[in-house]
């Protein structure tokens, strides 16, 4: 036991991290619920902004508002991360490095928390199928992320997950 201590340097708290309970599991529940109420309050602007000014008066997205929206949830992601507890900590090479790894589930959990319409036709137009040929195994790997995407997002729906429950996915998504 003295040898094993011996060999394991010194634990000194850092001074950005954060005991969650003190042996008090009443201060460990209030500390949680101060991290969410953080997480919820770096959001940069409500769900409700994502897909109304996108949407056509038919009530079907074009070309061009997929893109946009498809911006704006990936924009809305980079400016959560930066405003939610511990990151802006980290070195710009991490937050950078943690960004590009979890950018495509960040993105998900956006589309599926702001309820992004799903037509695949503006998909592929809008991935640029319709104007560049491709080949026949591109066009159905592409089909396949697509499938898979909307097969993620609807998961999600179906779950109803509240406000809360999504930032707290980014950021396990992000931190992971």
């Amino acid at each position: 036991s003295a040898v094993q201590r011996g060999r394991m340097p010194p634990t000194q708290p850092n001074p950005g991290q954060y005991a969650l309970t003190n042996g008090d599991p009443l201060n460990g529940h209030c500390y949680l619920s101060g991290y969410i109420s953080l997480l919820l309050r770096a959001e940069p602007y409500p769900t409700s902004r994502y897909g109304s000014q996108c949407m056509q008066p038919n009530n079907i997205m074009g070309i061009e508002n997929i893109c946009e929206l498809a911006a704006r949830l990936l924009f809305s992601a980079v400016e959560w991360a930066r405003n939610i507890p511990f990151f802006p900590d980290l070195q710009i090479t991490d937050q950078v490095a943690l960004l590009r790894l979890t950018w495509s589930e960040l993105f998900v959990l956006n589309a599926a928390q702001c309820s992004m319409p799903l037509h695949v036709a503006p998909l592929l137009a809008a991935a640029g199928l319709h104007a560049s040929p491709m080949s026949a195994d591109r066009v159905v790997a592409f089909m396949d992320h697509i499938r898979i995407f909307q097969e993620q997002v609807e998961k999600l729906k179906a779950l109803h997950v509240d406000s809360a429950e999504y930032s707290c996915l980014k950021a396990i998504v992000l931190f992971t």
